[in-house]
């Protein structure tokens, strides 16, 4: 893959140097002052902006700025805006701060990673991928949302074939790797969706490393906050905004952080061409959402912990699956790579679809304190049935060997309390299981 991949030597020199780090976390102090800022930009709502000369213009159209700002910012929206460019920054400090204080420390004078904003997160992945692969080109994949996995599937027509495996086994990644020589990314979520596995990220990086094929990692369930891809090995690392950094449902918006040579080299021609760019107002909405981010996704993530533990001693839950719970077989793994556990619980019922069906039918009700809507990361509380909704479009042989059931439902703990949470929950387990 050395002719998509020449920026891969010149990123993991840097990664070494500079990203990867036995400390996990950025502070919650500064982490909580780089999301708030200094207050958030106007809503620069223009298409387009003129130029001061020609030069000026034709600079931009080069790449090139005199006043630090985004030279593409400031030409054609579809390029870029003021708006966006300073959700693309604060995006970038929390991910990357480390990055960018060991970078100054050694007076490095050349870019290491750049960011771009995307209307999606699907649209993220999808310009990712169209960045990375070729005809004849492969992808492992891990158990992933349901709309990555057919987007990755349907790329066969044109020759890049996707091949999805348990990235929580090691050995079957490196033995999925010898036998695909033409692998151009490795694309994993952690903790995966619905099932919310947890795979060894310093692990797998090492194994990339030594073939030079980016990792690639969808860290939407867990947050900048929880999880820190760059620090444990990651090369490329993923995000929807329409969960947890919205936090309000209220937009829809995803981000690609990775190294500068593939940022503006590989991956912002196809942002020019497709055209993937959100609009200012959506990205001042997704601004306002990182001000409260690390206070949202903290309280979520106590609440789901207690939540969790209750319902692993309901009769008439069958599983539950959540990192925090000792139970959990990644349980080990979770501590050393996450902050907390996250706001995500998944858990099976005994009985199967019928009962699940009632719960959901329950909560799809307004009286409830939760919806039944398959977003996530919200203040509001939501549940799904994964099989017949996020992924309904993966074969059923593929469901069940991952382990989506019929009886597996997914919950997304909001800000409501645990007490409002478990009395409703309570309710609904009761009268799920009437008939």
């Amino acid at each position: 893959m050395k002719a998509i991949h020449e920026w891969y030597d010149k990123w993991f020199e840097r990664k070494e140097k500079y990203a990867r780090t036995d400390e996990r976390f950025l502070s919650e102090d500064v982490f909580a002052s780089i999301g708030v800022g200094i207050g958030l930009p106007p809503i620069v709502q223009k298409s387009t902006f003129s130029f001061r000369n020609v030069k000026d213009g034709a600079d931009r159209f080069l790449g090139k700025s005199k006043s630090g700002e985004k030279p593409f910012a400031r030409i054609y929206t579809r390029l870029g805006n003021p708006t966006t460019e300073y959700l693309e920054k604060v995006l970038f400090q929390l991910d990357c701060h480390h990055i960018i204080e060991a970078a100054l420390k050694a007076d490095e004078r050349k870019p290491t990673i750049g960011s771009l904003v995307f209307a999606s997160g699907m649209a993220a992945i999808a310009c990712t991928t169209f960045a990375l692969v070729r005809s004849g080109s492969e992808i492992l994949s891990g158990n992933v949302y349901g709309c990555t996995d057919s987007f990755f599937r349907s790329l066969e027509k044109f020759g890049v074939k996707a091949r999805f495996l348990d990235m929580t086994d090691l050995r079957a990644v490196e033995k999925a790797l010898k036998a695909a020589p033409e692998t151009a990314m490795i694309f994993l979520e952690t903790p995966d969706n619905p099932t919310l596995q947890i795979a060894d990220l310093p692990g797998i990086a090492r194994l990339a490393e030594k073939r030079r094929i980016p990792l690639v990692v969808d860290n939407t369930f867990a947050t900048p906050f929880l999880q820190q891809p760059f620090r444990l090995g990651a090369d490329i690392v993923i995000q929807s905004m329409t969960k947890y950094i919205n936090g309000h449902s209220t937009s829809v918006g995803g981000v690609v952080i990775g190294p500068w040579g593939f940022v503006g080299e590989h991956l912002f021609p196809v942002y020019k061409d497709h055209g993937p760019t959100p609009s200012p107002f959506d990205s001042w909405l997704n601004s306002q959402g990182l001000q409260t981010l690390h206070l949202r996704v903290e309280r979520a993530s106590a609440s789901a912990l207690e939540l969790a533990r209750r319902l692993e001693k309901h009769p008439k839950v069958a599983r539950v699956f959540y990192p925090g719970l000792k139970s959990h077989p990644q349980h080990a793994l979770a501590r050393k790579q996450m902050r907390a556990f996250g706001g995500m619980i998944s858990f099976e019922l005994k009985g199967g679809y019928e009962p699940g069906a009632r719960l959901m039918d329950y909560f799809a009700s307004y009286t409830t304190p939760m919806e039944l809507a398959v977003s996530l990361g919200s203040a509001v509380s939501y549940i799904q049935h994964p099989a017949s909704m996020t992924h309904s479009g993966i074969p059923e042989a593929d469901r069940a060997t991952r382990g989506i059931t019929a009886g597996l439902v997914r919950w997304s703990v909001g800000l409501e309390g645990v007490e409002t949470l478990w009395n409703a929950m309570t309710e609904g387990l009761e009268l799920a299981y009437r008939g």
